[in-house]
């Protein structure tokens, strides 16, 4: 039998396992591209307990029972796939239309996303991923992550066995879906800002992609109408994601980085306000209108440039005692608290 190797998000897999338990795997694991040499290795070996499962060489799991072998190694395989540092992924679902408009579905566990993107495919639209969602920073387009679906509790599929897989799609929409028994299906559009902050938190790998990562998700944010959709039925939330992947998308592209006020943070514009990623925490922080005009502020000055006031700077000055220095420089000592700015550096600014 000639060796499994499969990709995973940019990671070429190796498989080895007992000769039954890899012939289903090969079936299972038919809609992921196949690699030639393998850049990683997972092992099924016996031992007295079951099997153990080798991941590069370290033991991860021991005492394996045969008959969950199969779900061991795909388990395995979602890990790597998370680890990915090819592409920028979330916790989500994607679909795609008949012109390739595709729709993520972002949210965590138990917001019905894998549900709903089953019931998409069914529906008729072409299948990218049910549980990882995948921006590829070299295109811009959603990258498929076809492993094998969970139908009930233990039968797995191929994903093919549902529907058309994707070679890719032009990201079109975003969907958070929120699962609610008995609810009525209503869909509430949401600002760019919110919708980054949405998948900033939902972003896997944002720690290590650092700002390319932001990047592309703000690119998202600002290119792609974003949705809270709650449904109570995914027949009547399928019709909605339908009709938002029926027409043709623009390339998406990644949003511009301002410039630099510390090494530690990069930061891109969301109109006037400002998504500023903290690199060594991996935290993205939204800051609005005045907070952004504070950092502008910081960027002006630390390029020599000085405004001569407040207002120059574009601050609102609208406080209490009718100057806009205290609120100012408590959104500064805020922003240095965080070590989103430099200490001192609204101090030191000449204003």
């Amino acid at each position: 039998m000639s060796p499994l190797i499969v990709e995973v998000l940019g990671t070429a897999v190796g498989i080895a396992a007992p000769v039954p338990i890899r012939a289903e795997l090969r079936r299972l694991l038919a809609d992921l591209q196949p690699a030639a040499q393998p850049d990683r290795e997972l092992a099924l070996t016996p031992s007295d307990h079951g099997l153990d499962l080798w991941d590069a060489g370290q033991l991860v799991h021991t005492g394996v029972d045969p008959d969950l072998a199969v779900a061991t190694i795909v388990w395995r395989l979602n890990v790597i796939a998370a680890e990915s540092r090819e592409y920028v992924v979330l916790h989500g679902a994607a679909v795609a239309g008949p012109r390739g408009a595709g729709v993520l579905l972002v949210g965590g566990s138990g917001a019905g996303k894998s549900t709903l993107a089953e019931a998409c495919v069914d529906a008729g639209l072409a299948y990218l991923s049910d549980e990882l969602a995948a921006i590829d920073p070299r295109t811009g387009l959603l990258a498929p992550y076809a492993k094998p679906i969970g139908l009930g509790r233990e039968r797995l599929v191929p994903a093919s066995a549902l529907g058309t897989v994707a070679a890719s799609a032009t990201p079109a929409a975003l969907v958070f879906p929120r699962y609610q028994p008995g609810s009525d299906t209503r869909m509430v559009q949401l600002d760019h800002c919110w919708a980054l902050a949405a998948l900033a938190a939902h972003a896997i790998n944002l720690a290590a992609l650092r700002g390319t990562a932001l990047t592309w998700l703000a690119g998202l944010a600002l290119a792609c109408p974003a949705y809270q959709l709650a449904h109570g039925d995914a027949r009547g939330a399928v019709a909605m994601v339908e009709q938002l992947a029926s027409d043709r998308a623009r390339p998406l592209e990644p949003a511009a980085v301002t410039d630099p006020v510390t090494t530690a943070t990069t930061a891109v514009a969301l109109g006037e306000s400002l998504a500023v990623l903290h690199e060594p925490s991996g935290r993205v922080h939204i800051l609005n209108t005045g907070a952004a005009a504070v950092w502008r502020h910081a960027v002006a000055a630390a390029g020599g440039c000085r405004t001569s006031s407040l207002i120059d700077a574009g601050v609102d000055t609208s406080n209490s005692d009718g100057g806009a220095w205290p609120a100012a420089a408590t959104t500064a000592d805020h922003l240095e608290r965080l070590d989103l700015l430099p200490g001192g550096s609204w101090h030191g600014s000449g204003v």
